[in-house]
């Protein structure tokens, strides 16, 4: 997984969270989720086709394309449904994972993009499990984590205040998760070598070299 710093301005955070105070511009989320994770999800969810919403995500949609942790890392080929998610103080998601398949878009990377401040409500934290133990992270608004659709995953209880989120689903061109991190890793051991001094050009032509054929190679 990888955390997204700044993906929105405090100004876009600050006027998105205004918005959404209004309470008749969400419903259940149950309806969005799938079979099996239905039953464990109580929170409400932005009508998507209300314009305000449409505004929003479309904001955050652009955001993403310019992000350039978030292009390096998820190499996305589509970036699929999004959805504004809130939950209000005893609601929760309980532990889960994202469908295969969303909309007709293959599911290799979810996203959280946190819109409440973190010191605005209590509980609420993103938990992610895996055989190593479960990490509960609460990001600052404006920044996104960004993790595998495969995890299990969980929303803990809000205890108090409103917790206010972007969630979305991302194809990538890297179908493979351990290819997408070695790219990664490639792509930010390119940036301190270039930025550690600029008489290495030819290094850096070298590794940009190299993880372009690889991306090449790998991709879909």
């Amino acid at each position: 997984m990888v955390c997204l710093e700044n993906v929105l301005s405090h100004a876009h955070v600050d006027a998105f969270v205004k918005v959404l105070a209004d309470a008749t511009l969400f419903e259940s989320g149950e309806r969005t989720a799938g079979r099996a994770a239905r039953p464990r999800k109580r929170n409400l969810q932005a009508v998507s086709d209300r314009p305000e919403v449409q505004r929003i995500l479309a904001t955050v949609r652009k955001a993403l394309g310019r992000h350039a942790v978030f292009q390096r890392f998820a190499v996305p080929a589509r970036l699929g449904r999004m959805l504004v998610s809130r939950f209000d103080p005893e609601m929760t998601y309980g532990s889960h994972f994202d469908d295969a398949f969303i909309d007709g878009l293959r599911t290799d990377l979810s996203f959280t993009l946190f819109l409440s401040a973190p010191e605005s409500y209590s509980g609420g934290e993103l938990e992610l499990q895996s055989p190593m133990g479960s990490q509960a992270l609460k990001l600052p608004a404006g920044c996104a984590l960004v993790y595998p659709s495969d995890q299990l995953h969980a929303v803990r209880p809000v205890e108090d205040g409103v917790r206010l989120a972007v969630v979305g689903w991302i194809q990538s061109r890297v179908r493979s998760a351990p290819q997408r991190q070695l790219l990664f890793d490639l792509a930010q051991a390119t940036d301190r070598v270039r930025d550690a001094d600029g008489s290495l050009d030819d290094a850096v032509t070298e590794l940009k070299r190299v993880r372009n054929n690889l991306l090449r190679l790998w991709s879909d």
